[in-house]
């Protein structure tokens, strides 16, 4: 049975086949891979883009939308020119794949980074609109009328009541 590993030992860089050590260099390369495609395609279009691999002197980036592919590989040129100027003198290409699984990636991505929801705010009005609501209300019929005599309430109540 083996012994468990302090942190110090799995994070320790020294070791060429420490798997997070490698994990952790590999990330950090996918991040900066991801900001130079910022930098050239804008963060709009890179956002919609996972850099999935990098092995081999190639870049694996995969994206949901053909569109976004097509857009890629008319500055596939320029990407690679940047990436072999500030990541790898020797990098070969770049190939992209469309694929419905990076959508699930990017769903999560989002989800991880968007912030929480803040809660819903309560609503008041002016006393004085709240009188001008009524008195259009009162020249109303139907669901107008309704409508206008709950945004008179949002001044009593604090809520909305649609």
């Amino acid at each position: 049975m083996k012994t468990p590993k302090s942190l110090n030992e799995l994070i320790s860089s020294d070791k060429e086949t420490n798997n997070l050590s490698l994990y952790r260099q590999k990330t950090s390369k996918f991040r900066l891979i991801h900001k130079l495609l910022s930098e050239v395609l804008g963060a709009n279009i890179a956002q919609n883009i996972i850099v999935s691999n990098y092995k081999n002197s190639i870049v694996y980036l995969e994206t949901t939308s053909a569109g976004i592919a097509t857009g890629f590989k008319m500055q596939q040129s320029q990407v690679l020119s940047l990436f072999r100027k500030q990541l790898n003198p020797a990098l070969v290409t770049i190939e992209m794949k469309v694929s419905p699984h990076s959508a699930a990636l990017q769903s999560k991505r989002a989800k991880a980074e968007a912030p929480a929801e803040t809660p819903k705010s309560t609503k008041t009005i002016p006393p004085d609109v709240a009188k001008m609501f009524v008195s259009i209300a009162e020249s109303s019929k139907g669901p107008l009328k309704e409508k206008f005599l709950k945004l008179s309430r949002l001044k009593q109540s604090g809520q909305d009541d649609n």
